[in-house]
């Protein structure tokens, strides 16, 4: 009782103190708990009534949001880690910073996204009642190594554990983990639905389950669509199935009824879908989904939309060659005037092998509309050496290493803009948008 009572309070104090010291800190209440007491999460998490786990490559943090959102709409109370601290010393931090000094938490639900290498050891501490898996790709190849043996250790921590898995039909790495036969709910996109730029690679040739090649009737991008093996593994029929995709504005249609999103970016449909699957399951009427859905806004630099000027100005988060791929296609879906500004950093929460970068198809960009190309962060070079084997003119790619004076060549040329950051770029980039923007308010209103 003391060790957990001393860990708490470190934690909120060490919190404090680097919010004062000017740090977002989000992670070290957790870190500092940990080191006092291990077990915190153990202890915590018992005053919590349900846990909803949402694991997976890309689309973590916009379906937690979502799902978190979309609960609270019906008045429970909600307990989510909306910044994104996914690993085990975020998830501690989010505890730490929603109790009381003598440790009280009071939540109907805990919704966090986890960090898909920690999902094991999180795992051993809380188990949730449901586990959404988004999807599978090559992230960091330095921290997650193959895509097999990532998917190896989490089907070793879920197979003791009961709970309801919420899982990608449309993902065979994914769908892999139904063998663990847990109570599985399917969601995905129809055949029809919607049709994604073709990038010309596929994470999953070959069968998890007998390693022959897989055959693809359609795929809506990288290894996502209706794959089907000669020995039997193939897609399942989802249990939410989504027959119809409008772009703009952003709709779905979903057993007959039509759900309208004011958010941007159509990939944005499969973590909308996940997020209403999983509420579904929960009991949530269907008024309440849409409503709550269509009042939700993007943030945290995942397709978040800002005005400069009367300019759209997008950031974007980034961290693998399918979230990049996925983004380009986003931009290239549009035909105006526009810029881009790749920041690509090396730190240890990016990964420090950029070799993925070499996976992304900037050959695309070869188009008269992309009137520049902005390269910055700590791997300036080697996005621009890139852009130079993709064909990419060199009179359209400018280096400028500084994020935040790339930020202010960006503002000082006003047009729709494309800011692309990796993980440790983004707050800066974020901080000196919203810097920019409020200067040119101030400005406007003299």
């Amino acid at each position: 009782m003391i060790k957990k009572n001393v860990a708490i309070l470190s934690g909120k104090s060490a919190g404090k103190l680097s919010r004062l010291l000017g740090n977002h800190g989000s992670t070290l209440p957790g870190v500092v708990a940990i080191k006092i007491d291990p077990n915190i999460i153990r202890k915590l998490s018992h005053q919590i009534k349900h846990f909803i786990f949402i694991t997976g490559t890309n689309g973590k943090t916009t379906t937690s949001n979502l799902l978190a959102h979309l609960l609270r709409s019906t008045g429970m109370k909600i307990l989510n880690n909306f910044e994104g601290a996914n690993m085990i010393s975020g998830v501690a931090a989010c505890l730490i910073n929603h109790t009381t000094i003598l440790g009280h938490l009071n939540y109907d639900y805990a919704v966090l996204e986890i960090d898909e290498a920690s999902l094991p050891v999180i795992l051993k501490q809380i188990t949730p009642q449901m586990l959404i898996i988004t999807n599978f790709f090559r992230d960091q190849l330095d921290r997650y190594g193959e895509i097999d043996m990532l998917i190896k250790d989490i089907e070793k921590a879920i197979h003791p554990i009961a709970t309801k898995m919420i899982l990608n039909a449309d993902d065979p790495f994914v769908f892999r983990l139904s063998a663990l036969n847990k109570d599985n709910i399917y969601y995905g996109l129809g055949k029809q639905a919607y049709t994604f730029g073709d990038y010309g690679m596929s994470e999953s040739k070959y069968c998890p389950k007998c390693g022959e090649e897989m055959l693809y009737d359609h795929i809506h991008f990288n290894q996502l669509g209706f794959y089907s093996c000669s020995c039997g593994f193939k897609r399942p029929t989802p249990h939410y199935e989504i027959d119809r995709v409008q772009s703009t504005p952003l709709a779905f249609s979903l057993k007959n009824e039509t759900y309208q999103m004011n958010m941007t970016g159509t990939y944005n449909v499969y973590n909308a879908l996940a997020a209403i699957t999983c509420a579904a399951e929960l009991g949530i009427q269907d008024k309440n989904i849409k409503d709550s859905l269509h009042d939700f806004h993007m943030a945290n630099g995942r397709m978040e939309l800002f005005f400069y000027k009367e300019f759209p100005y997008i950031i974007n988060l980034n961290k693998n060659p399918s979230g990049m791929n996925v983004s380009i296609s986003e931009i290239l879906s549009t035909h105006y005037e526009k810029q881009i500004v790749f920041f690509i950093n090396d730190f240890i929460a990016d990964g420090k092998d950029v070799s993925w970068i070499w996976d992304i198809d900037f050959e695309c960009l070869q188009r008269e509309d992309i009137q520049r190309i902005i390269c910055s962060g700590s791997r300036t070079l080697d996005i621009t050496l890139r852009l130079k084997y993709a064909g990419i003119d060199p009179n359209k790619v400018i280096k400028i290493p500084s994020i935040e004076k790339a930020i202010q060549y960006a503002f000082s040329h006003p047009m729709p803009t494309y800011l692309l950051p990796t993980y440790t770029a983004l707050q800066e980039v974020k901080n000196h948008t919203e810097r920019s923007i409020k200067k040119e308010n101030e400005s406007s209103a003299l």
